[in-house]
C-alpha cells in the first residue's frame, strides 16, 4: 500500500500531453494509504462514505464533475473498487466476529439460566435424580454413567449426548421442556385457528358446493402435531367448476370477483377437507345459470373483433371504449336488462362498421373493416339466438 494522504491517480494532461490546470481537474480520490484492518469503524464508515461521493461526482457521467478524463476511467473505477472492497471486507469480519461473541454470550446466558431454574428431586435406588422447574413441572430424569451425566425427558429415551455434572444435565432438559411448551402453546393457537373465522362467513360443506358460490380458501400451515390447520383465509373467488373425481379428491375451478385468473383450488386427501372451507354466513345454494357461459363466449368474441378494429380505427375513441366496456359487462353477466344491452352492442356495432369506411380513415383501418361488419353479424346472430333460447327465458320478457 503507498503510503500518502490520498490515494493516487495517473495525472490529468491535454492532448498534447502537457498538464492541465489545476481547477480544471477532479480533486484527488479520497482516503488513506492506511491499511483498512488499522483503522476503527468510524474512519472506515467516514472514509467509504467519501468514497462514494467522489465516484458519484466525478466518475458517473450525471455527476457534478470535474470529471476523471475517460482514458483514466477505468484506472479510476479499479483503485476505487479495490479500496472500497478492502474496507467493506474489514467491516464484514468485525460484523461476523461480534454477532458470533453476541451469540456465545446469549448461549452462556441461557445455559446458566437454564441450570439455576432446575429443581432436583431425591436420588433414587437406579441412581437417577427427578428434575422439575417453575411453570414446567416434571420433566424427567438425569442419571450418572460412569463419569457422565445423561437426561432422560419424561415419556422419552435417554439422551444421546452426554454432560461433565449434573446440573448441566438438568439445565439441557430444562431447555427441552421449555421448547415441548412453547410447541404446546403453538398447539393451542393453531387449535384455536381451526374454528375461528372472519365476521360474516362460516364453514360451508364440501358436498353442497356449487358453481356461483362465493367462497375463502385457507392458507395452508402445517401444525405440531402434524396435521393441517388455517393460518389465514384468502380473498372471496366465485366458484367456476367443480370437479370430484372422487371421494376425496376435489378440483375447484375460481376466479376473482373482478373475473380475474385464480389458480384453481386443489383439494387431495382427508387433512385438507378437514381444513374445509367458508362460504357467507346464511348462504342461499345458487341457481344453475348456463347461460353465463354462453354469454361470456359470444360477447368475448365480438370483443377480440372490436378490439383489433380499435388499434387502427382515427377518432371517436370514447365511443369504441364505450362499446368495449359495454361487451366487458355483458360477458360478466353484469347488466340489469340484457337484451337492452345487446340492442346497444347492434346499434353500436353498426355504426363502427359504417364509421371504419369512412374516406377520414387511414388504409389500415379501412383494410379492418370486414372485422367489424363481422362483429356487427355476431352482436345481431346473439339477440336472435339467445332470444330463442330457454337459458335466456328470465331476460327475454324484457326483450
Amino acid at each position: 500500500m503507498i503510503q500518502s494522504d490520498t490515494i493516487p491517480l495517473l495525472s490529468h494532461h491535454n492532448s498534447y500531453g502537457e498538464e492541465t490546470a489545476a481547477e480544471d481537474n477532479a480533486p484527488p480520490m479520497p482516503g488513506t494509504a492506511v491499511p483498512a484492518a488499522e483503522m476503527d469503524d468510524d474512519q472506515i464508515a467516514a472514509e467509504s462514505d467519501a468514497l462514494l461521493r467522489w465516484c458519484r461526482r466525478h466518475l458517473l457521467h450525471n455527476g457534478a464533475g470535474p470529471h476523471i478524463p475517460q482514458a483514466e476511467r477505468t484506472h479510476a473505477l479499479s483503485v476505487l473498487a479495490g479500496r472500497r472492497s478492502e474496507l467493506h471486507q474489514v467491516q464484514k469480519r468485525r460484523t461476523e466476529a461480534a454477532l458470533d461473541i453476541a451469540r456465545k454470550e446469549r448461549a452462556a446466558k441461557e445455559k446458566a439460566d437454564n441450570i439455576a431454574r432446575a429443581r432436583f428431586g431425591k436420588r433414587r435406588e437406579d441412581g437417577s435424580y427427578s428434575v422439575s422447574a417453575d411453570k414446567l413441572g416434571d420433566l424427567g430424569t438425569v442419571k450418572k454413567s460412569r463419569s457422565k451425566w445423561a437426561y432422560r425427558p419424561t415419556g422419552s429415551g435417554p439422551s444421546a449426548l452426554e454432560y461433565a455434572t449434573r446440573k448441566e444435565a438438568a439445565g439441557m432438559l430444562v431447555w427441552v421442556g421449555d421448547l415441548r411448551a412453547a410447541a404446546a402453546a403453538r398447539q393451542i393457537q393453531q387449535d384455536a385457528a381451526r374454528h375461528q373465522v372472519p365476521a360474516g362467513w362460516e364453514f360451508g360443506d364440501w358436498e353442497d358446493l356449487a358453481d356461483h358460490d362465493i367462497i375463502r380458501s385457507p392458507v395452508y400451515g402445517r401444525a405440531e402435531d402434524d396435521t393441517l390447520y388455517p393460518r389465514a383465509w384468502r380473498r372471496p373467488v366465485e366458484v367456476r367448476r367443480v370437479s370430484r373425481p372422487n371421494s376425496q379428491f376435489l378440483v375447484v375451478s375460481v376466479a376473482q370477483l373482478n373475473d380475474g385468473y385464480c389458480d384453481p383450488l386443489v383439494v387431495a386427501g382427508q387433512d385438507m377437507l378437514d381444513v374445509g372451507f367458508l362460504w357467507p354466513t346464511g348462504r342461499v345454494r345458487p341457481r344453475a345459470q348456463p347461460h353465463r357461459e354462453k354469454l361470456r363466449v359470444r360477447m368475448s368474441s365480438i370483443l377480440d373483433d372490436v378490439s383489433f378494429v380499435s388499434k387502427a380505427f382515427v377518432g371517436r375513441a370514447d365511443r369504441i371504449g364505450h362499446l368495449m366496456d359495454l361487451l366487458d359487462e355483458l360477458s360478466r353477466s353484469r347488466t340489469e336488462d340484457l337484451f337492452a344491452g345487446l340492442r346497444a352492442v347492434v346499434a353500436e356495432t353498426a355504426w363502427l362498421a359504417e364509421e371504419i369506411e369512412s374516406p377520414a380513415q387511414s388504409y389500415e383501418s379501412r383494410s379492418r373493416a370486414s372485422w367489424a361488419r363481422v362483429a356487427h353479424v355476431k352482436s345481431e346472430q346473439a339477440i336472435e339466438e339467445f332470444g330463442a333460447d330457454p337459458d335466456f327465458a328470465w331476460a327475454a320478457s324484457t326483450h
